[in-house]
């Protein structure tokens, strides 16, 4: 089959990362197209040779805007393009008219999210049900969401992000200095604000820890200011995208996720694939990777005081940290590639 993947861009994010996935999954008994709106813009060049190696074809449009949309319409139909996956609002809505307007069979938009915001809920509600064949969600929480405000059910698809390359469990050593990291860019949604009043409210009790925090966006001067405003500046190490993110988290010893919403977090996923425990608030799909008190600890939004307190008990006990890692690395293997291959690949016998 002669597939495209349309996304905004090819930077490093949790959406892009699981469109590449999708692609060298794919490319493996297809000829898959990786199609960038936005043409080089924020190109991540990891992604890029992840994609290169994989030898998925990928296509960089220019222009303006029509002329971006004349471009993917010739494209679609000199390559014959049968299937189309949509990633993001922009590609899920105009996308979907043009890859309709084109002649491609089936169109899957992609909503990976458990929330939007209004103008874009009502926008993706118009592609959703007029345009798009199917909608492919990341989490159960916003199927269900979607559902609710009149998206039709009959085209609702979801299949949890993929996590490739488990690594083998880990069992740590106890540390004096203990780390508490959390990962995600510097907006709203992640409501830092909690994460800052968490780790102050813990320090009243502990000290023998540092907090970690690796991101980028918008409010990070707001986040800075946070951190000074609760007294954490000597305690706190705020990270701008680095390059070894991996190595940072790998080397901590619980994480911490204070979202308001989520779909299925790569951030969580990326702890539990290091046997690290998880203390989280319960919303999205969280509560499909956590299971509470097993692997973690699942807290309602806002609640910094029983966020500190299961923080507390983590730094209390070595073994509970170790147990639940290695738990949380177990149930990790839900969202193998192996799953991934196996959805996708009923969606396309659709």
């Amino acid at each position: 089959m002669k597939i495209a993947i349309l996304i905004p861009t090819i930077k490093p994010g949790g959406a892009e990362k699981q469109a590449a996935l999708l692609a060298a999954t794919l490319s493996e008994e297809n000829e898959v197209h990786f199609v960038s709106l936005w043409g080089k813009k924020n190109l991540s060049v990891i992604v890029q040779k992840f994609l290169e190696d994989a030898h998925v074809q990928i296509h960089y449009l220019s222009g303006k805007s029509f002329g971006k949309w004349k471009e993917y319409y010739q494209l679609l139909k000199q390559q014959k393009i049968e299937i189309a996956f949509n990633y993001l609002t922009t590609c899920d809505v105009t996308g979907a008219m043009v890859e309709k307007l084109a002649g491609v069979k089936t169109v899957f938009n992609g909503i990976r999210n458990s929330r939007l915001a209004p103008a874009k809920t009502v926008l993706e509600w118009f592609a959703h049900n007029f345009f798009a064949d199917y909608t492919i969600y990341n989490c159960q929480s916003g199927a269900k969401h979607f559902e609710n405000l009149g998206f039709c059910k009959k085209k609702t698809i979801v299949i949890p992000n993929c996590f490739p390359n488990i690594s083998k469990p880990i069992e740590r050593t106890d540390k004096d200095i203990k780390t508490i990291i959390t990962v995600g860019r510097f907006e709203p949604q992640k409501d830092y604000l909690t994460a800052i009043k968490t780790i102050a409210d813990l320090r009243k009790t502990r000290q023998d820890f540092v907090f970690t925090i690796i991101g980028h966006g918008h409010i990070e001067t707001q986040v800075r200011d946070w951190v000074e405003e609760y007294g954490l500046t000597n305690y706190t190490q705020i990270l701008i995208a680095p390059d070894n993110v991996q190595e940072i988290l790998k080397s901590a010893d619980i994480y911490l996720s204070t979202s308001l919403f989520e779909g299925t977090s790569n951030s969580i996923m990326e702890a539990m694939n290091w046997s690290i425990p998880v203390v989280a608030t319960n919303v999205g799909d969280n509560n499909q990777l956590i299971k509470d008190s097993w692997n973690g600890y699942l807290i309602s939004i806002g609640d910094y005081k029983r966020l500190s307190e299961h923080l507390l008990k983590l730094l209390h006990d070595d073994k509970l940290r170790i147990e639940m890692g290695i738990r949380g690395n177990e149930r990790l293997h839900n969202y193998s590639v192996e799953r991934f291959v196996e959805n996708y690949s009923k969606v396309l016998e659709k």
